[in-house]
């Protein structure tokens, strides 16, 4: 198998009939989703070559365009939903992209950009993208290999077979989404998604479809548990990543999901899977994401982890290191302390926002909350700290929690409450949301 179209074929080849995706009420089976991907390949444009980007309306659209792509022989970039017209052309403009396919409502559009296809080292068959926190995202590109070469590893550990039933949620633009996905498939197992962002439907639909693995960040998890009140029995995996739990969030999900190992992983979009730890005590260290995934060497160095392994984007050097901070205790795990541009210089004193996270959480009354940095004219940098107050608990009270238990030069300049934690489509904190909400 060279692409993720020969891998879907071979798999519609060994069991056609049986249910590989399901959105709500609507089913593919492994051949369903083949022909479908087939019947797109034959309306897309005429590229010989390239990378294009992908803006589809549904999960279902967003899979078989960056299926049907590689089938053509080209590089499917998803986009982010939401992002700017002058975003994406700087997307386009910036990584010298051949343009950007549209899907809308079963339409297809194809806006060419006339940039020169540019060579690639490796035998790339897919890109995805930066934060792009800092200016246009960038994108980096993977091989088949550097994924699915890894899933024989990384399915045992998240308790992935070919008979399993995974739900997740969210746009296939994160990385997170679209790897679990392609994990599935690979072992011809089932994928469950919901196009609402609704809990409860999630929760009857898992229900109705009998799901026994649970993928979703930890911001979701925490929605999921505040709605749902009836058990899910059949769960029997839940692995989850990309933010830290607190214990109130391990024993909400244990109650939940009361047969299900709860596991929470370290990764990166440039790196994969890098630590992962089994979280079966609430009270355990928040910050141990564990020990790292067979076959991955993490080392520390001035405090930025390094990871080496050969799962990894093309073009970078490893051991390489996405500047997160962090120290590895006695037993090789992973103490994280937070990416390196979420320190903050305030006063002169260097400051954790992850840390002043992982304490408002243990706060009684504090339903969820998100630490910032901002500017400040007199110190410098400065902390905000956005809280979602559970219901009749009182802000004074938690205005008076937060002095008690944090350090006087670590309490936020600005305390903000707030009826919730925007997320955006990869589940993330919707940084500029919150911001424009409560203005500082």
């Amino acid at each position: 198998m060279k692409n993720y179209y020969d891998m879907l074929s071979a798999m519609a080849e060994r069991h056609p009939d049986k249910i590989c995706l399901t959105v709500d009420s609507s089913r593919w089976t492994y051949k369903e989703l083949q022909a479908a991907c087939d019947r797109l390949a034959e309306k897309l444009p005429e590229v010989s070559s390239g990378s294009l980007l992908v803006l589809a309306d549904t999960f279902a659209a967003q899979l078989t365009a960056f299926i049907a792509l590689q089938k053509k022989g080209i590089i499917p970039i998803l986009l982010h939903h939401g992002m700017k017209e002058e975003e994406i052309s700087s997307i386009i403009r910036e990584n010298h992209l051949q343009g950007i396919i549209r899907l809308k409502d079963d339409m297809l559009s194809f806006t060419p950009s006339g940039e020169a296809v540019c060579p690639h080292n490796e035998p790339d068959i897919l890109g995805v993208l930066s934060s792009g926190s800092t200016g246009t995202p960038k994108v980096m590109y993977r091989t088949f290999d550097s994924w699915a070469g890894y899933f024989p590893k990384q399915n045992p550990i998240f308790g992935v077979s070919g008979d399993s039933r995974m739900f997740l949620h969210g746009s296939l633009s994160f990385t997170g989404n679209m790897n679990s996905l392609l994990s599935v498939l690979f072992e011809g197992g089932t994928v469950i998604t919901s196009e609402h962002f609704r809990c409860r439907h999630w929760a009857k639909l898992m229900q109705e479809e009998h799901a026994d693995i649970l993928y979703l960040v930890p911001s979701k998890l925490h929605l999921l548990t505040e709605s749902v009140k009836e058990t899910l029995p059949e769960v029997r995996h839940i692995f989850t990543g990309s933010q830290l739990l607190s214990a109130q969030n391990i024993r909400d999900l244990k109650a939940l999901c009361p047969n299900a190992e709860l596991i929470l992983y370290y990764g990166a979009s440039e790196l994969n899977y890098i630590t992962y730890a089994v979280c079966d005590n609430p009270d355990r260290d928040p910050r141990n994401l564990g020990k790292p995934f067979p076959g991955i060497k993490i080392t520390v160095s001035d405090g930025l982890v390094y990871v080496d392994t050969k799962y990894h984007v093309s073009g970078i050097e490893i051991p390489f290191s996405v500047k997160d901070t962090g120290s590895l205790n006695e037993k090789g795990e992973l103490i994280f302390e937070g990416r390196r541009d979420a320190w903050i210089n305030k006063g002169g004193v260097k400051i954790s926002t992850q840390r002043i996270e992982n304490l408002l959480r243990t706060i009684e009354g504090v339903a969820a909350c998100a630490v910032l940095p901002y500017e400040d004219e007199v110190r410098g940098m400065d902390a905000a700290a956005f809280i979602v107050a559970e219901k009749n608990a009182s802000e004074s009270v938690i205005r008076t929690e937060v002095k008690r238990i944090l350090k006087p030069v670590e309490v936020p300049g600005r305390l903000c409450f707030v009826a919730e934690i925007p997320l955006n489509d990869r589940g993330k904190v919707d940084k500029k949301s919150l911001f424009a909400s409560k203005p500082l």
